[in-house]
């Protein structure tokens, strides 16, 4: 997940750019200004948001004010299950590499070999 502070500059860098003037951002510039700050919705769900925002009554008319739009933006990131997953897969140092047929290739770790043969002889005796 991005820090606060840099999530805080995209934002900020994002605002000035698209509301400098008006002061707060028109609903129908929503999706645009998520896009801008990394947050990539598809449109039926920022629809859906942005009618769940009017209902509250957080907005002032047609527009959403900065201080709204951060509110909406850490509610989304909170939300995100997907930047909780690991992104690569850390590579073991105790681990033995073997290519198979076709190009497959698996990773056996030493403790597993070692715990494989501990079974194989104890189920031997």
């Amino acid at each position: 997940m991005h820090s606060k502070t840099e999530f805080q500059e995209k934002l900020d860098i994002a605002w000035e750019e698209t509301v400098s003037r008006q002061g707060s951002l028109p609903l129908a510039d929503v999706k645009q200004m998520l896009d801008e700050v990394g947050i990539k919705l598809p449109n039926h769900r920022v629809r859906d948001i942005v009618q769940d925002i009017k209902n509250e009554g957080e907005t002032e008319g047609d527009f959403l004010v900065k201080s709204g739009f951060e509110k909406l933006c850490l509610t989304l990131t909170e939300e995100d299950v997907a930047k909780t997953f690991k992104t690569s897969k850390q590579h073991d140092k105790d681990a033995e590499k073997i290519e198979g047929e076709m190009g497959t290739k698996h990773t056996v770790l030493n403790e597993e070999q070692a715990a494989f043969a501990d079974w194989i002889n104890n189920n031997l005796e």
